[in-house]
């Protein structure tokens, strides 16, 4: 693979870690002004079109397709009305996802 698929890969993996720890730190303690730093649309559209920038043959592998998948049911939810804050519950299905990946990712 490229050098340029591992930087794309490696940074998805990264905003992936980020976006489990902040949205874990926001639902331990949640609170709306917090809650707000998880609206990331444009964020994570461009993370979906770097994946898909990736060769063919990687952008086959198996978790690297769910992964894809998953960026594209986490950018439903992090797209909220500018002003407004996720529910404890959407903080906690966002954290539920990236934490997801991460298990993926890490037994990969």
């Amino acid at each position: 693979h490229s050098d340029q698929d591992l930087v794309i890969l490696v940074s998805i993996g990264g905003w992936i870690r980020g976006t489990q720890v902040v949205s874990g730190s926001v639902a331990a303690n949640y609170d709306e002004r917090s809650a707000k730093l998880l609206r990331q649309p444009a964020l994570v559209g461009f993370i979906h079109a770097k994946l898909n920038d990736v060769s063919p043959d990687l952008r086959n592998d198996p978790l690297v397709k769910n992964v894809n998948d998953q960026l594209t049911n986490l950018e439903k939810l992090v797209t909220f009305p500018t002003g407004k804050s996720p529910s404890p519950d959407d903080v906690r299905k966002v954290n539920s996802v990236v934490s997801d990946l991460i298990q993926q990712i890490q037994h990969k």
